[in-house]
């Protein structure tokens, strides 16, 4: 873990180079995750889109691909030319629908360290550090 502000930052651990989604969605997928302690990951999605179905079926397989992690999960929605950014927390309900909380960039990125903002999308519009 790096060191900035003397305070350690969480390691990022995986930044997979973005996909086309399969889902029909519109632009790229971007997947990373970060060790945030002994037991403990958080996965951030940027994508196009939540409403294609995507974050319902990968969040189950990035769960079980670290069994022994609580995971959290957040998504970001770049900004491009014609919409908004932002950024929101993801959860599966018990019927295996998805719940997403809107929150600020900055607030993950207060959790995440620089790496955050430092491996987003070059074609990422949005204004100001982290966005919407």
């Amino acid at each position: 873990m790096g060191v900035e502000d003397g305070r350690p930052w969480p390691e990022l651990i995986r930044d997979e180079n973005p996909w086309q989604s399969r889902q029909g969605g519109v632009g790229h997928v971007h997947l990373r995750v970060w060790r945030v302690g002994a037991e403990r990951v958080i996965v951030v999605i940027s994508g196009w889109s939540t409403e294609d179905g995507l974050e319902v079926a990968v969040l189950p397989l990035l769960r079980a691909e670290y069994p022994d992690d609580t995971v959290e999960f957040f998504f970001h929605r770049p900004m491009d030319w014609g919409t908004l950014a932002y950024y929101a927390e993801l959860s599966l309900r018990g019927d295996g629908t998805l719940s997403s909380t809107d929150i600020a960039g900055d607030v993950v990125a207060a959790r995440l360290g620089p790496a955050f903002y430092a491996t987003e999308d070059p074609d990422d519009y949005s204004s100001g550090y982290g966005g919407a």
